[in-house]
């Protein structure tokens, strides 16, 4: 297995800001991951695309509609096509390169790629400015799974997936993932179990109460993506202070 992320607390969870501080601004946003960069957060974790014309950009789904003011379809419009369009806070759609810039390795990342090529596009972008920061790759395409062990050998990525099957378990000790990252909504306690068993690191998404968040890391999951993680983390303080000295 490769390692899960390097850096972290010990003894204490990782509260992945899901999308960015998407509790206090529009996820995937220059907004929201300014946010979470304020916060310190643990890891920001954003959705990675490709334009038509094969530029990384930060976005969740595969048309703009939902949270931009025009809806585009991301793989048929160009990056200056994109540029033009702006999210519904009036910012623009940012590069994967612009959030690089923004981050500027002050905190991990996680990088899920939602297309294929994305994980290609976005090593070309870490190279291009010899990114120094810690990063997690991720994708539900084992593809691109693949492709990150290939291309990015030195990075850890993980499988996103709905419910943990034993052919993700497979899978993931097969190719040297390092972690997996499922539905907390879909993982029975059969499930966990068997995750854990077979020692791949669990980070389940997105868990926003703090009593299911806390209840799936005492169960042994490593942490949990939130949209609400910094609260998240400071909820988990006040329930365990530090000792003594």
């Amino acid at each position: 297995m490769r390692p899960f992320l390097p850096g972290g607390v010990p003894d204490r969870p990782v509260f992945v800001a899901h999308r960015g501080a998407s509790d206090r601004a529009l996820e995937n946003s220059p907004s929201a991951f300014s946010l979470a960069l304020a916060d310190g957060a643990d890891m920001i974790e954003f959705d990675v695309r490709l334009s038509s014309d094969g530029v990384p950009v930060v976005f969740h789904d595969p048309r703009t509609g939902r949270t931009a003011r025009e809806n585009l379809a991301v793989a048929r419009t160009s990056a200056a096509g994109l540029r033009k369009a702006r999210l519904k806070n009036g910012e623009p759609i940012p590069t994967l390169a612009e959030v690089l810039d923004l981050v500027r390795s002050a905190v991990p990342l996680n990088i899920e790629s939602k297309a294929v090529g994305g994980i290609a596009a976005a090593g070309k972008a870490l190279a291009a400015v010899r990114y120094p920061g810690l990063i997690l790759l991720s994708s539900g395409m084992r593809g691109e799974c693949l492709a990150a062990r290939a291309l990015l050998p030195g990075l850890p990525c993980g499988l996103v997936t709905r419910r943990p099957s034993a052919s993700d378990l497979a899978f993931c000790l097969r190719h040297g993932l390092s972690s997996i990252h499922p539905d907390h909504r879909l993982l029975t306690v059969l499930r966990l179990r068997k995750v854990l068993a077979a020692g791949i690191p669990l980070l389940p998404y997105t868990v926003d109460d703090p009593g299911a968040a806390f209840r799936l890391v005492a169960a042994g999951a490593a942490g949990v993506f939130s949209n609400r993680a910094q609260s998240l983390r400071e909820e988990w303080k006040r329930r365990h202070p530090p000792g003594p000295g």
